[in-house]
């Protein structure tokens, strides 16, 4: 009797059970998806390969949600902010726009009228595992050639150094990327185009000063070398 009571109550009721079960599972369904969904947040990068000192325009800039962990406190992701500044470092496609890798008010900021942030790729790259910013560094070249033999010369004296590439989850680069292998130094007009010139002549070093040259004797130096550079 009771044998088949069971399965006519079954029968009766499996339509209100295939609902509830079907609600259920649902349910569990979307717990789980809530569960594995990360938060994210809005961030800029770019759609195309960026070389250093290329300004930023709305056709290579775009909105893309990361994880909300990788982006910085205080991050806008406010494109009208990027665009027109120049990128202090190159920048392959898919790369993600962080402040630090703008040539901005900021990093020059406390520096000299007419002073400029010039990027700088040191044959060692090495040396740029020994810096930070605010150091002060000697550029040099070298060069090898058939008439001269091999030859160096000063291309400017105690530069202050305003950036080193950090590591990538400070510095929103790839592993390996070329960003890792330039530093920002804080040089004149002059200076600047003297550094242009050389690293088309030949290979740039970096070499350490003192902490204790002032500001005046920095100047000063810096002057001399532009000088001796513009007539190169």
């Amino acid at each position: 009797m009771h044998g088949s009571a069971l399965p006519r109550l079954l029968q009766r009721f499996r339509i209100p059970l295939a609902l509830v079960l079907g609600l259920g599972a649902a349910a569990a369904a979307l717990l789980t998806s809530e569960e594995g969904q990360l938060e994210t947040a809005l961030a800029l990068r770019v759609n195309a390969d960026i070389a250093a000192g290329d300004r930023l325009s709305s056709a290579v800039v775009e909105e893309v949600p990361v994880d909300a962990a990788a982006v910085p406190q205080g991050y806008s992701a406010d494109i009208e902010q990027v665009l027109g500044q120049q990128v202090a470092v190159p920048l392959p496609a898919g790369s993600l726009i962080h402040p630090n890798q703008l040539v901005g008010p900021g990093l020059l900021a406390g520096q000299d009228p007419g002073t400029v942030a010039v990027p700088v790729r040191p044959a060692d790259p090495a040396m740029i595992g020994l810096l930070t910013p605010g150091q002060r560094v000697d550029v040099l070249v070298s060069s090898d050639s058939p008439e001269r033999g091999s030859s160096s010369a000063l291309v400017a004296t105690a530069a202050p150094v305003l950036w080193t590439p950090k590591d990538e989850s400070k510095n929103w680069l790839p592993a390996g990327g070329e960003a890792g292998s330039v530093v920002i130094l804080a040089v004149n007009l002059d200076t600047a185009e003297s550094i242009a010139q050389a690293t088309q002549e030949g290979r740039l070093h970096l070499s350490l000063r003192s902490a204790q040259v002032s500001g005046a004797e920095a100047g000063a130096a810096e002057s001399s070398d532009a000088s001796a550079g513009g007539t190169r």
